[in-house]
């Protein structure tokens, strides 16, 4: 009896450490799972301005600005300085400056979007009257092994029709899935001003 005991303790102790074992071994598996690391966070972007500057006279240059300084509320954005007026048949330089003016002083975040562009992409896009009578070109490319358009510099090209309507900026951030279209990704910007050909 005292023998069939001795066995029954053993085989008990051997059940406890391989349950033991296998619990160990299943911690030690589960640790070792590699996770892709999130997305970083979008960035805090509350103010988009455009320079305009006249391929043929470098002294004609003219800003807009688009800002919302409260983005977690329902106010409406300041589109008081939205406003573009273009000559007709004329070539435009224009660079897009993005900036964080909920901090003191306001954060120019343009460079670290440029410096990034692998991952990012600004498009235009154009309604009313001028979606005819002006050509939109980016002048930027990323570092891909096929390069791609940044669209923080572009050609505003208009033509002799004197028009309006609405011009829309986005920013797309697009992770490991940039292939110089629109679609991938998520926007992090989406502005809008009004546009005037002269």
């Amino acid at each position: 009896m005292k023998s069939k005991k001795h066995i029954d303790f053993s085989l008990k102790g051997s059940l406890i450490i391989a349950v033991i074992s296998i619990l160990s071994f299943s911690s030690c598996k589960k640790d070792e799972v590699i996770v892709s690391p999130p997305v970083a966070a979008n960035e805090y972007m509350t103010t988009l301005k455009l320079r305009f500057e006249n391929k043929s006279n470098s002294s004609d240059t003219t800003w807009a600005v688009w800002k919302d300084l409260t983005p977690d509320d329902q106010n409406a954005p300041d589109t008081s300085k939205a406003i573009i007026n273009l000559q007709k048949d004329t070539k435009y330089k224009v660079s897009v400056k993005i900036l964080d003016e909920t901090k003191n002083p306001a954060t120019d975040i343009t460079e670290d979007i440029r410096e990034r562009g692998n991952f990012h992409f600004f498009s235009f896009f154009t309604s009313g009257a001028i979606s005819s009578n002006l050509t939109i070109v980016a002048t930027d490319f990323d570092t891909n092994p096929t390069p791609f358009h940044i669209g923080l510099e572009n050609e505003f090209t208009t033509n002799g029709t004197v028009s309006s309507g609405r011009l829309e900026g986005v920013l797309k951030h697009q992770p490991n899935t940039k292939n110089g279209t629109f679609a991938p990704g998520n926007s992090e910007l989406d502005v809008f001003f009004t546009l005037n050909i002269k």
